[in-house]
């Protein structure tokens, strides 16, 4: 008995350590070539997103994970969305950008995440960053998002804000998403994970967030989108709390 646990605890050690690896390999030898495109035109970000999806295809490649969608994606190329999903895992970035191959997205994601060397400046110049302690921070991202709506690229955003604690099934949902999607008049289009949280959980309380994973399927539930037209802002709570029904379903049901 102590000597699977031995071995499982081995196992995890050499999994985390593989993804680690993995992320900074892949982010050298296949993303940063392609970051030239963004230094020499912040237009030509669609041509780096296409190497993007490659990178995120490649880890989950090599860490053993296969996508498994429930259906097809009912998006239009060169129209832009607003992809919201749960929080659950590091690799949920890696599987939206490749459930979300044909829709160029940013993310929006914390300032802190610019310090981690290498990815954090790539991070910095491609996606926007807000500062959430800091309300001319949010007045900028709002701009920001703007033109890269009107530009036709989508947002990636989990609602959450953050990963919950692992007892926690879903967080309640800031109401940022829906209020830019309100105020730019785009879609919603709700993800859901449903495996990530059990093949690769973020672990807290640990420094490097360790991971007791496995290989496998990721299930992905993509909903259809779901129009803003004719809403204003007071609608943003009601639409969050659609959008966090859906999601919450969809985990209960697994």
């Amino acid at each position: 008995m102590k000597l699977m646990k031995l071995v499982k605890y081995i196992f995890w050690i050499a999994y985390n350590l593989w993804f680690y690896i993995l992320v900074l390999f892949f982010t050298i030898v296949v993303v940063l070539p392609s970051f030239i495109f963004v230094l020499i035109n912040n237009k030509w970000y669609k041509y780096h997103y296409k190497v993007g999806v490659l990178w995120a295809d490649l880890i989950l490649l090599f860490m053993g994970m296969f996508p498994v969608k429930n259906g097809a994606l009912k998006t239009k190329k060169n129209k832009s969305y607003i992809f919201v999903a749960n929080h659950v895992s590091m690799i949920d970035v890696m599987l939206l950008i490749s459930v979300i191959r044909n829709n160029p997205l940013v993310f929006i994601g914390k300032k802190e995440l610019e310090k981690i060397p290498i990815f954090g400046f790539i991070y910095k110049k491609t996606m926007i960053l807000v500062d959430r302690s800091s309300r001319e921070s949010k007045k900028k991202v709002f701009e920001e998002t703007k033109k890269k709506i009107f530009s036709g690229i989508s947002l990636g955003i989990f609602p959450e804000g953050t990963i919950p604690e692992s007892n926690v099934v879903l967080a309640p949902f800031k109401h940022g998403a829906f209020t830019m999607a309100i105020e730019h008049n785009v879609p919603i289009v709700p993800i859901t994970f449903l495996d990530n949280k059990r093949k690769f959980p973020w672990s807290y309380g640990s420094l490097i967030g360790f991971s007791k994973g496995s290989p496998g399927r990721l299930r992905v539930n993509i909903h259809d989108p779901i129009s803003t037209e004719g809403l204003s802002k007071e609608d943003r709570i009601r639409l969050s709390d659609k959008v966090r029904d859906l999601i919450l379903k969809d985990l209960s049901l697994s």
